[in-house]
């Protein structure tokens, strides 16, 4: 905060705050190494102004994140993981048609 705290302007409007909070938010976000897209995208959520491509685009990055933890639980010596990914794999292709077909 104190770095855009030196930055503020007593003259600047709303919307020239809210575009200096976010290059700082997008700025700091790039120098992270890991998650630095889920971190941006998770950022845009907290302030609604994620567009509708973001929005499909987090929820696809938190299904993922739901997935490895689901495969997680169940170890690295367990032989029923790669089953158990195959059968997900599956049925995300089946909801996949079934949308298309809905549609």
């Amino acid at each position: 905060m104190n770095k855009i705290a030196e930055k503020v302007i007593p003259v600047m409007n709303e919307s020239e705050l809210a575009i200096l909070i976010n290059t700082h938010y997008e700025n700091e976000a790039q120098t992270l190494t890991a998650g630095a897209e889920a971190n941006l995208l998770k950022y845009r959520e907290l302030i609604n102004s994620l567009s509708k491509e973001d929005e499909q685009r987090w929820e696809a990055i938190k299904n993922t994140y739901r997935r490895q933890q689901k495969l997680n639980t169940l170890g690295a010596q367990n032989q029923i993981g790669p089953v158990l990914v195959q059968m997900e794999n599956l049925n995300e292709g089946v909801k996949g048609i079934i949308n298309a077909l809905n549609k």
